[in-house]
């Protein structure tokens, strides 16, 4: 898609074929009317008693892990170009994967049902914590980002009322087999890559790269990288706190240590549209789409191991 965008910009940028203006936008309510398509509420209400695990996971998603970053930030200024620091702050304030933290817990004889539980009770947390975080992080050093009133009118159009209209459409028996096909999927991807896609059209039909250096792309993926590594450590050192048995400890970790793609690229689309210099929206996916890549690395290699490592304590 970034290639697309540099050699194609005029199609997905403001004003151009494809009215990216407005159809992005309704790429965004369309993400977040799927997500409550696929929500299936009754089932995850059966994992709600393990408040011992969510508690210890929405900790480490919105409050430790904003703190980590704004820690790294703080020791690593000097060597942190100012046009990556809002991305990697954004980074931080994401919930968590529903998708792949779900599999990978699986995947590792973790406690998939507490998984999924978490991650998706941090995502319909993070359509109000994550906006509050921008603003606290971002309004007073500018002046146009979105007012308080203005960015939850924004939330609650383009991501509450697709929610709740997804599981409203929910309870018709006919979709039931739609919300659980490979098709929503593959339309949920698409939605997906053609809002980075426009994102980055913008981006180079305003000529935003022509300040970034490849220092600031290597300094992006080396702080990202550092990002990663600290918090998958530390949520996993401290997971004990979350529960004594090991799967759950497994989905604590998968839960409190990854950031999510599919809703943090729409979010950044809503909360700074419009917004110029290091606060335009394909800067600020540009460390997200980095960590995204290394988590689903990380968690391929641990995977085998917490695998390994539950049969043991199963056996025992």
């Amino acid at each position: 898609m970034v290639l697309l965008a540099a050699y194609f910009p005029s199609f997905g940028a403001t004003g151009g074929i494809l009215k990216a203006e407005f159809t992005t936008k309704i790429a965004i309510a369309l993400i977040f009317l799927l997500q409550g398509l696929t929500l299936n509420s009754k089932k995850l209400l059966s994992s709600v008693v393990n408040l011992r695990l969510h508690v210890f996971c929405q900790s480490w998603i919105f409050l430790l892990s904003p703190l980590l970053m704004i820690g790294i930030v703080f020791v690593c200024d000097p060597w942190i170009p100012a046009n990556i620091r809002p991305g990697l702050l954004f980074l931080s304030v994401l919930p968590t994967t529903i998708l792949s933290s779900t599999v990978f817990t699986a995947n590792s004889n973790g406690d998939a049902a507490a998984a999924l539980f978490s991650a998706t009770f941090s995502n319909l947390i993070g359509v109000l914590a994550t906006p509050f975080w921008c603003l606290a992080l971002f309004s007073t050093a500018n002046s146009a980002f979105p007012p308080v009133g203005s960015l939850i009118a924004k939330i609650a159009l383009y991501i509450l009322l697709p929610i709740a209209v997804g599981q409203i459409l929910r309870q018709w028996k006919r979709l039931q087999p739609f919300a659980q096909s490979r098709l929503l999927k593959r339309l949920n991807n698409g939605l997906i890559l053609f809002i980075i896609y426009a994102a980055f059209c913008d981006s180079f039909t305003n000529d935003v790269w022509s300040g970034f250096s490849p220092t600031s792309f290597a300094a992006a993926s080396l702080i990202a990288t550092l990002f990663l590594v600290a918090l998958s450590i530390l949520v996993w050192v401290t997971s004990p706190l979350s529960s004594t048995k090991f799967d759950q400890r497994i989905a604590a970790f998968f839960c409190g240590s990854q950031k999510t793609l599919a809703a943090g690229v729409p979010m950044a689309s809503v909360i700074f549209a419009g917004q110029s210099g290091n606060l335009q929206e394909s800067l600020i996916i540009l460390p997200l789409m980095i960590y995204h890549a290394l988590q689903l690395f990380l968690a391929g290699i641990l995977s085998g191991n917490f695998s390994s490592g539950a049969q043991g304590q199963s056996k025992g």
